[in-house]
């Protein structure tokens, strides 16, 4: 099976820009149903991910410590491009189900962007698709000998 047919395509895909602020991609979280949002330039080719993992651990040291004000202050002066990670690992449409499983394992990762050659931004497969997959594939029968 390929991801082509597993994927989240990216019209339904909430993405940002590296240049927003963490304001912004706070209402891009809550609006997303992903724990991963991705980072396109303006031809929407891939510059990097966010997950909302990146987003709690910049704020996480100042939720303590800080106040509201500083807190509000730091969300609209600090862009993504300083939390998100990249490079990002991207793959073909054309990949499989079980190479994509690799890479997440091997990455310790848990999605994949699916870009084209261009890496313009065509997809995204999380872990959960995968498994998805997994377990509605058709269990291959084993080859019976002959009688």
């Amino acid at each position: 099976m390929l991801l082509l047919a597993i994927m989240t395509p990216r019209t339904r895909l909430l993405t940002t820009s590296g240049d927003a602020n963490l304001a912004s991609l706070r209402s891009v979280f809550s609006q997303a149903r992903f724990q991963h949002v991705p980072v396109v330039d303006s031809m929407d080719r891939v510059v990097g991910i966010v997950s909302v993992k990146d987003y709690f651990k910049e704020l996480s040291p100042l939720m303590e410590a800080a106040g509201e004000q500083a807190i509000g202050l730091m969300m609209r002066t600090r862009k993504v491009h300083q939390v998100m990670s990249t490079p990002v690992i991207t793959v073909l449409p054309d990949t499989s189900v079980r190479q994509a499983a690799s890479l997440l394992v091997e990455n310790n990762i848990s999605c994949l962007l699916v870009a084209d050659p261009q890496q313009r931004l065509l997809g995204l497969v999380s872990w959960k698709d995968l498994m998805k997959a997994a377990l509605l594939a058709k269990p291959v029968k084993p080859a019976q000998p002959p009688a």
